[in-house]
């Protein structure tokens, strides 16, 4: 078969439906009861902020991140927020999980990652979150980051590399793994998944181990230093070895 005709067929198996009926949306409305009662007047919104509203989810794989908006009136800054709100949680039911920048749970059978974050001053709709790996509260934004990945024109080459990676069960992080697709493919020709992927595979050898990847809404924030450097080494390592495939049925299936 044809690389870039079998790579596509792969995609069409893990895709996941998307509209107002799909399980992301109907475990959105749930929540949005809760979300409310906890927020008050401060709650701006809710939307998705991840692979969902990026157009990168893939089945099997797809947490459903949902940002919990509140506005910059706030009284308490996003580690008391995080911290609260986990409580909040907890306290009517969920089972939530402590992750980096997020809340997880589980609902309606799917993974859900509650992003509670406080608008900063000024309009720009950059927001405030904290990162539970280094203990800290940063700058980032949400549009930023799906602007980015929904103008870079390598989708499929992203799907694929999320794919691959959870075959291998590699940990790399959704958004540290698409900016490094995105740079990867940098200049190469577009809408030829196959060869592109041979590129993301030579990139994630090579430049990934010791590539600085940084937030495109906030250059101070270094993504690539959410992985360990034996996080690194695998996916260097597994790379190599899909690079000496001569089938694609090896690679991705």
């Amino acid at each position: 078969m044809v690389p870039d005709v079998y790579v596509r067929s792969i995609l069409a198996k893990y895709d996941l439906p998307s509209g107002e009926s799909s399980p992301a949306e109907l475990v959105a409305a749930d929540l949005r009861q809760p979300i409310t009662e906890w927020a008050g007047r401060f709650l701006l919104g809710t939307s998705f902020c991840g692979s969902y509203a990026k157009g990168t989810r893939v089945r099997g794989a797809t947490d459903i991140d949902i940002l919990v908006s509140l506005g910059p009136r706030t009284p308490l800054d996003a580690d008391k927020l995080y911290d609260r709100f986990f409580d909040f949680l907890k306290g009517r039911g969920f089972k939530p999980m402590r992750l980096n920048v997020s809340i997880g749970l589980q609902h309606r059978g799917l993974e859900i990652h509650l992003i509670p974050a406080r608008q900063e001053w000024g309009g720009s709709n950059d927001h405030r979150i904290f990162e539970t790996a280094h203990m800290r509260v940063t700058r980032t934004n949400f549009d930023t980051h799906i602007r980015v990945v929904k103008e870079s024109d390598v989708i499929e080459e992203i799907r694929l590399a999320k794919i691959w990676r959870d075959l291998r069960n590699l940990r790399l992080p959704s958004l540290c793994l698409e900016l490094a697709v995105i740079d990867a493919l940098r200049h190469s020709q577009h809408h030829h998944p196959a060869a592109n992927m041979e590129t993301v595979f030579r990139y994630f050898k090579d430049t990934l181990p010791n590539a600085p990847i940084r937030d495109p809404a906030n250059f101070e924030n270094r993504v690539s230093d959410d992985l360990l450097k034996h996080e690194k080494v695998a996916i260097s390592g597994a790379a190599s070895d899909s690079l000496k495939q001569g089938n694609w049925g090896k690679v991705v299936w």
